[in-house]
């Protein structure tokens, strides 16, 4: 059982200098005071998730770290040339010391995003699966030749060369031929932080009825998160983050034509999140573990303030962490 931090770089005072100090900050104290993890997301156009170039902060992160994992949750493929991403990720993976994770996804509903980069909500899909595909050939293969339906390659050998063989690589995605597409590569899958747990149940049978007995889904999933001493404490930072999301959501799908699913509520963000006080959150996560075995645990701290979510950090580390018992201090120690 890991721990880590999910990093999707919140801008609550929409100033983007002090939003990038904050979240080095708050992946610094992960590490220092232990979490195993600490991923970043990728948004565009978003003044209230500043990580467009979740690439380029990926190798700051690897160069004020030096024991923590770092993973990208996710590359966004459809959005990028798959042999630069090739390059850029070897290239993290040297920096970091082998420490790199390799997460990619579609996208979620954000109509700008699609209509910038030139990836339609109906290829994107398949355009991220063949560029994973041609990316994963580029790191570990010599003069790779490829012809696809939206990428090519002509005898292409990658330089740098990526020092873990292989790098670990996940997928983040909730349909049944990517999850089967993952299984059969062999690669582990991810869910956000407002994944209903029966869709994630169903993410994992699928992978498994794939992969046969002998697949690992690896699974990573990351959950918004705020502990205190008492319920109310966290309830006052959670409710009001919760409100703003759900409602950034709705207009996200509104834009898109789509109907929002029904888990995104106010309600339906809290039950599926870390908040409250420490035996609550403590009790939540030994839930998740049963209903999941998930490899890792992420938490995205929801508090405005950038202190306080430093102090939750040191919460979990101080009061949660040691309740969970011997797995979660064996994980530590490693």
């Amino acid at each position: 059982m890991r721990f880590g931090v999910f990093c999707t770089y919140e801008n609550p005072q929409q100033d983007f200098a002090r939003c990038f100090e904050t979240q080095t900050l708050l992946v610094r104290q992960a590490e220092a005071l232990g979490f195993e993890e600490a991923w970043v997301a990728e948004h565009h156009f978003d003044p209230d998730a500043v990580c467009p170039s979740i690439l380029s902060l990926l190798a700051y992160l690897s160069g004020v770290t030096s024991r923590i994992r770092l993973g990208s949750a996710a590359v966004l493929l459809a959005f990028r040339n798959p042999i630069q991403v090739a390059e850029d990720v070897a290239t993290i993976d040297i920096l970091s010391r082998g420490r790199f994770d390799f997460g990619v996804a579609r996208g979620g509903p954000f109509e700008l995003q699609n209509r910038h980069f030139g990836a339609g909500k109906d290829n994107a899909r398949e355009m991220t699966l063949e560029a994973l595909g041609l990316v994963d050939r580029l790191l570990y293969e010599d003069k790779v030749t490829f012809t696809g339906a939206h990428y090519e390659a002509n005898g292409v050998s990658l330089a740098p060369r990526p020092l873990q063989q292989p790098i670990p690589t996940y997928l983040a995605t909730t349909t049944p031929g990517a999850i089967r597409y993952a299984a059969r590569n062999g690669f582990g899958v991810m869910a956000g932080p407002p994944f209903p747990i029966e869709q994630i149940r169903e993410t994992l049978r699928i992978y498994r009825e794939a992969a046969g007995p002998e697949g690992d889904p690896r699974f990573t999933m990351a959950r918004f998160y705020f502990a205190a001493q008492r319920r109310e404490q966290a309830l006052a930072e959670a409710v009001p983050f919760f409100a703003r999301f759900a409602e950034r959501m709705r207009g996200n799908f509104a834009r898109q034509d789509g109907a929002p699913p029904p888990s995104l509520t106010e309600e339906g963000l809290l039950e599926r999140s870390l908040v409250g006080d420490f035996d609550e959150v403590a009790e939540k996560i030994s839930a998740y573990r049963e209903q999941t075995g998930f490899r890792a645990i992420l938490l995205k701290p929801i508090s405005r303030d950038a202190e306080k979510n430093l102090r939750s950090l040191e919460d979990f580390a101080r009061h949660i962490r040691p309740a969970l018992g011997a797995e979660a201090a064996a994980a530590a120690a490693q």
